[in-house]
């Protein structure tokens, strides 16, 4: 492997001046690029990636309206996609949110669809970690508001 003979540091200063990385995020792409398999496994993460985002294949159960899935709760599921995603094509993500999420009506059990409006990257773990955590945490608080307003309509419970 090439890098194997480029001293760390330069390749680290390369790495991050080429990607526009913090030194942090460079430092474990260097790491990455270095170790003996991690190159193959993410080109073959990127392969298997682009067989499966291409169309909506999941389980019709997985979805909630499956035969088997009739008497089970449902899964409750949240996409958050980016505005103008490299990694999933806006009309893929457009047919399926046209296809399967929830709207205004009775089909509350369907996923919840959001589509980023703050500018947040495919790579939100760079620099957008902490508005990314915090997303997720409201998410997962309306999920469990909601499952516990479910289980007992007496009590009235809100997401925080």
């Amino acid at each position: 492997m090439v890098v194997a003979v480029v001293p760390r540091k330069i390749l680290l200063e390369t790495v991050k001046i080429a990607a526009g990385l913090p030194v942090d995020a460079a430092r474990v792409t260097m790491e990455f690029i270095c170790s003996s398999k991690g190159v193959q496994q993410a080109l073959h993460m990127a392969c298997d990636e682009m067989r499966e985002i291409s169309e909506d294949r999941w389980d019709e159960d997985l979805w909630g309206t499956g035969v088997g899935s009739l008497c089970l709760p449902k899964t409750k599921l949240v996409f958050y996609f980016g505005y103008k995603d490299h990694w999933v094509a806006d009309h893929t993500r457009d047919e399926l949110i046209s296809a399967r999420a929830r709207g205004e009506g009775s089909d509350q059990w369907k996923p919840k669809m959001i589509i980023d409006g703050e500018d947040i990257p495919h790579g939100f773990c760079i620099r957008h970690s902490n508005i990314a955590a915090l997303k997720t945490a409201r998410f997962v608080e309306e999920i469990i508001a909601a499952d516990r307003a479910q289980n007992d309509p007496g009590v009235e419970v809100q997401a925080q």
